[in-house]
């Protein structure tokens, strides 16, 4: 196991540097000229070129790879042109509210999405089954940006039972509470999809662990219903499932940008789309390395737990 977890640990470094070739080459094919973006349309062309210089956007691509990837190495992402600060400050004090709203989003989405692909599977063909697999495919099918204003409308402009926008409320919020209330609607929004994906491959899998023959052993002896499922179906039909959590767990990284900012959830994503907004290449290029490698652990992550659950990987 230990080989197994090194050998895959070694396997990500090329994938990070590839990493940083993909978010330094984005910085680049962004349309539109930097300097001006920065200094304005009615800036003079001297002042345009003086910019260009300071920010070292006049060398050749090559050498500002290299001069980026030093600084990566030294733990400088850059400095951020819209906020005027670094970009690991500005980083550093979103990402923990993305990682609060995406782990809770992937919770939520795994927990429910095996309970239901479950309970749909184990009376395959009847009115729940189809029921449920409507319902999972209407989630599967519609935009997270249109289903979050489309919560927004009902819960907060027309019931108004919860807040549509920010982490807390203005003049005095910032409680346990006030937090979960503002967290409701974009952890329903972001989980919305991977609740789908995930019920679907559940119920997929624990369909075929409940043709075996232990099964039907078990439920010949007179095991009860929950028991079969807790001790026969579900751990035998989890090691895909996990697989399926795991890059869940990835996707809900990126698909924090569209929720975030229908929410303005003060998360990496929002940070992002101002940047693009703005053309902060630093801290769109630093916000995209930070998701990308959280991405990348995250797949280590799992490959380990599969090769916990399946000794085979370890062979492969």
């Amino acid at each position: 196991m230990l080989t197994f977890t090194l050998r895959r640990a070694l396997q990500m470094i090329p994938v990070v540097l590839g990493v940083t070739v993909a978010t330094f080459a984005l910085g680049q094919i962004i349309p539109g000229d930097q300097a001006t973006a920065l200094l304005g349309p009615t800036s003079s062309e001297e002042d345009r070129q003086a910019l260009r210089a300071d920010l070292g956007l006049d060398e050749p691509a090559v050498s500002r790879y290299f001069t980026y990837l030093g600084n990566l190495f030294g733990g400088d992402l850059g400095r951020s042109l819209s906020f005027g600060r670094p970009v690991s400050e500005v980083i550093s004090e979103r990402l923990l509210n993305t990682f609060l709203l995406s782990g809770t989003a992937i919770v939520v989405a795994a927990v429910a999405g095996v309970a239901i692909g479950t309970w749909a599977a184990m009376k395959p063909g009847s009115a729940r089954d189809r029921g449920l697999t409507v319902g999972v495919l209407f989630l599967n099918s519609v935009p997270s940006f249109w289903f979050g204003l489309v919560l927004i409308v009902v819960f907060s402009l027309q019931l108004r039972m919860l807040p549509a926008t920010g982490m807390t409320s203005i003049g005095g919020g910032g409680g346990v509470l006030d937090v979960l209330a503002h967290m409701v609607l974009p952890v329903i929004t972001l989980s919305a999809w991977s609740l789908a994906v995930i019920a679907r491959m559940t119920r997929s899998a624990v369909l075929e662990v409940i043709g075996n023959d232990y099964v039907r052993t078990a439920r010949s002896r007179g095991v009860g219903e929950l028991r079969v499922v807790t001790r026969h179906v579900l751990p035998n039909a989890m090691p895909s499932v996990v697989t399926v959590i795991g890059l869940q767990a990835g996707f809900l990284l990126s698909g924090a940008v569209l929720t975030e900012t229908v929410f303005s959830w003060p998360g990496i994503g929002l940070a992002l789309h101002q940047a693009i907004s703005t053309r902060d290449i630093p801290l769109v290029q630093g916000g995209i390395l930070m998701i990308a490698i959280a991405f990348v652990l995250i797949n280590f992550l799992v490959d380990v737990v599969q090769a916990y659950f399946n000794p085979k990987i370890k062979l492969a």
